[in-house]
């Protein structure tokens, strides 16, 4: 898979692991309100399924990014339409990852933005969304070709 043969880089793999912490950092940080003494808490209180599909989408939010950038680098792998709407498509999975609470004491930027009604959909589905962010992180890198054969 293309993927793996570029993140094998140490250039890539640098950007993927530091755009995965970016991302956790920056996730955890909006769980917390800001509030850095709760993290601690945050840690401990996360269902370990919403703590499991945390884990795997920062982690394909690393690859993702990697991966584009790479791609940006490379002359013509790719039109630049592909490469845009790939781009998209990962912003939508962040944002729509950024409004889901992980855990059940966490008020998530939901509860600041929207409505409490809605906020307490985006709660009680944050599972389902969290699914739904990593199938268009998935997407995302098989449109962008990460998992055709290894012509890197």
């Amino acid at each position: 898979m293309r993927v793996f043969a570029v993140v094998r880089k140490f250039e890539y793999a640098l950007i993927a692991a530091l755009s995965a912490i970016i991302m956790a950092s920056i996730y955890i940080y909006t769980q917390v309100l800001g509030n850095l003494q709760n993290v601690d808490l945050w840690i401990t209180i996360i269902p370990w399924y919403n703590a499991a599909l945390f884990i795997i989408f920062v982690a394909l939010f690393g690859l993702t990014v990697s991966y584009q950038i790479y791609l940006w680098r490379q002359p013509k792998v790719c039109s630049i339409n592909q490469k845009t709407s790939a781009a998209g498509t990962s912003s939508a999975a962040t944002l729509a990852a950024f409004f889901v609470a992980q855990c059940p004491a966490c008020a998530s930027l939901s509860a600041l933005l929207l409505p409490v009604g809605a906020a307490t959909f985006l709660s009680k589905a944050s599972t389902v969304i969290n699914i739904i962010s990593i199938a268009l992180m998935l997407f995302t890198l098989y449109y962008l070709g990460a998992f055709k054969g290894q012509d890197t």
